[in-house]
């Protein structure tokens, strides 16, 4: 089965953030890839594990930096990781905190897996595990995951928080003191597991920025969000959930197969194989746009341009084929949501 894990876009911004501090413009740093800087800002995009190693292997080439993975930690704050991160600042204590990023973990990244393990004498390991397979993390990636998470634990609490332990299970990328500047301790190093160890007395000590209502507020809204991200491991899911974050009238068939970092032949094998096609995907991502550009009040001619559409009597015809009917008349026949 192809590979058709996924990371958000905001997984990448502080890395172009990092390099961008670099003197490396981010526009340079994707111009080699099937990625552009438009879609990377863009806060629905996601792209396939195997592209965003690429980029971060890209960005490593380009900076020489093999702790890049530490200076793109500092680049992350809880509200980069938008609805998650919000919900992590409202919430009562950093041990709640961490059971939403574990909890929520796919609307990131679904690179590897990140558990939240108590201890008997009640401090917290986490621990980064991921499938053996050709599109493995790189070292700075897991480094970015683990140092991240300490500093936005550290922005969270307001506290000086100390890893009690900390390992990696790569070799040192670089000097150890600089990451005794960063976590405050020295890692262990070619270890058994990526994990770093909490104390409990920083777990539980009350965060700043509480606020019940607007932790369950943003948790509902996260669980609307993970409800909505395709089943891993089919290609047809990635591509309906890719699709709703292109421009459905200039996407082909080759961009998707970019995006998965698979050959077009593979990619229509693959559809094949699942039951569909990619004309069919097209076609049900077009139907999905106009009904929310109707919705949104949006005239069948702009609407058409938008979707690639020849004027409004190519799309009127294409939705008659879609509804039965005008799409006006569909829409209306139907109670507002």
């Amino acid at each position: 089965m192809p590979e058709t894990r996924t990371v958000s876009t905001s997984y990448l911004r502080p890395l172009l953030a990092a390099v961008e501090a670099a003197g490396i413009a981010p526009a340079a740093l994707l111009s080699r890839t099937p990625l552009t800087l438009a879609q990377a800002m863009q806060s629905d995009t996601r792209l396939n594990i195997g592209m965003a190693r690429m980029i971060w292997q890209r960005a490593l080439d380009l900076t020489g930096d093999p702790l890049l993975g530490l200076r793109v930690a500092a680049h992350m704050k809880p509200a980069t990781f938008r609805v998650l991160g919000m919900a992590s600042m409202s919430c009562a204590t950093l041990s709640q905190a961490l059971e939403l990023t574990v909890r929520f973990q796919r609307l990131v990244s679904e690179a590897g897996n990140l558990s939240a393990n108590r201890l008997p004498d009640g401090n917290v390991a986490l621990v980064h595990s991921e499938p053996a397979n050709k599109d493995a993390l790189l070292p700075q990636q897991i480094e970015a995951l683990l140092a991240g998470l300490h500093l936005q634990s550290r922005w969270l609490t307001q506290r000086a928080i100390v890893p009690l332990a900390l390992s990696f299970r790569h070799r040192p990328q670089g000097d150890p003191a600089r990451y005794a500047e960063c976590f405050g301790v020295v890692p262990q190093f070619g270890a058994g597991a990526n994990m770093m160890t909490l104390a409990r007395a920083d777990l539980d000590a009350p965060l700043p920025y509480a606020d019940d209502g607007l932790c369950r507020m943003h948790c509902e809204y996260a669980e609307q969000q993970l409800a909505g991200l395709p089943n891993i491991g089919y290609v047809a899911s990635f591509a309906v959930q890719w699709l709703s974050s292109q421009a459905s009238g200039n996407a082909s068939v080759g961009d998707l197969a970019g995006a998965l970092g698979m050959s077009v032949r593979n990619v229509q094998r693959a559809l094949r194989d699942e039951g569909t096609s990619w004309t069919s995907l097209v076609d049900g991502a077009r139907r999905a746009v106009l009904l929310r550009l109707l919705k949104e009040g949006c005239s069948l001619e702009a609407a058409a341009q938008q979707l690639g559409y020849h004027d409004a009597s190519s799309l009127s015809r294409a939705a008659r084929r879609w509804f039965g009917e005008s799409p006006k008349r569909w829409l209306s026949a139907r109670p507002p949501q």
